[in-house]
């Protein structure tokens, strides 16, 4: 295990539920130091697993050198005396979760049934998190050049990269009984039969304003690049003047009606999309950069 204070005071929540992971084996060798901390052979087999659940080389080498680099990145951090919180721990797991395009519930369950522990896990996300802070730090006020901005976009193809834009209305069937399920149940029947009828924004939004626990609010203008990709799949397979498939909200059972799309005349969002593309990726090689730098002195001894 990584040599620091461990920062979790629970079990790590993530997607509303609890998980359990398999316990610390006892028998233990040391295969390795780094400034003097020790990676144990438990170390390494649980970083083998974890490697594999992301679709990494899994190697003993890879495993060994994947936990060099936790050590070295805790080492670094822990003189800046900079400590991540459980929720931010959590976010670095979901954020690994969005590389994999798994959710986060799916990822830690992958992790469970590969019986990785629930310390490893807690670790190596800390070990990421934390770095990831420093170099942020490092590289604060840094942006993109408005060259490098535009040598993107002209590569997206320009303004044809800004996206699509909706426009679109929320149509909420409210819930007031007791009976819940029962209640639910019911307002989806009666938004499915909206739906069917709803051919078009001018003639159905008037329709859905006459009906009783009916809530249509104002339009607002979405652009495809600032959405989830979930929600842009929906929207894509509506066609104009439709409504969306009732889902469950917490403001009761809602439908989105798409009265317009089409490629949009503004390319700020693409703008920022390609600007954190080059934020993160600059991001990513500093990190390496200075990840190696920290290997070139510090004192590995492997065994």
């Amino acid at each position: 295990m990584l040599i620091r204070p461990s920062i979790w005071a629970a079990a790590l929540l993530i997607a509303g539920g609890f998980f359990s992971f398999a316990p610390r084996a006892q028998a233990q060798t040391i295969v390795a130091t780094v400034n003097g901390a020790p990676i144990t052979s438990w170390d390494v087999s649980e970083r083998e697993k974890l490697l594999r659940v992301m679709h990494k080389p899994s190697s003993y080498d890879d495993a060994l050198n994947s936990m060099i680099d936790d050590q070295l990145k805790l080492g670094e951090t822990d003189k800046f005396k900079i400590t991540a919180t459980n929720s931010e721990i959590g976010q670095q797991i979901s954020l690994e979760a969005g590389w994999l395009h798994m959710a986060p519930a799916a990822f830690m369950s992958a992790m469970q049934q590969a019986g990785i522990s629930e310390q490893h896990i807690k670790d190596h996300f800390t070990a990421d998190f934390e770095f990831n802070l420093l170099v942020q730090a490092y590289n604060k006020g840094v942006d993109p050049s408005e060259g490098a901005i535009r040598a993107e976009l002209a590569k997206d193809g320009g303004r044809s990269a800004a996206g699509i834009d909706y426009k679109l209305h929320q149509v909420i069937f409210t819930l007031h009984g007791n009976n819940v399920f029962a209640e639910i149940q019911e307002r989806i029947k009666a938004a499915d039969q909206l739906r069917l009828r709803f051919t078009n924004c001018a003639d159905g939004l008037p329709l859905a304003r006459a009906m009783d626990n009916v809530a249509v609010k104002d339009e607002i203008i979405r652009n495809s690049l600032t959405i989830s990709d979930q929600l842009k799949d929906v929207l894509d397979k509506t066609p104009v003047g439709h409504l969306t498939p009732p889902e469950r909200t917490a403001d009761g059972v809602e439908m989105i009606a798409v009265c317009s799309k089409g490629v949009s005349n503004d390319d700020t969002a693409v703008r920022k999309a390609i600007s954190e593309r080059l934020l993160s990726a600059e991001m990513r090689a500093d990190a390496e950069r200075r990840l190696a730098e920290l290997r070139s002195y510090a004192v590995i001894v492997k065994r």
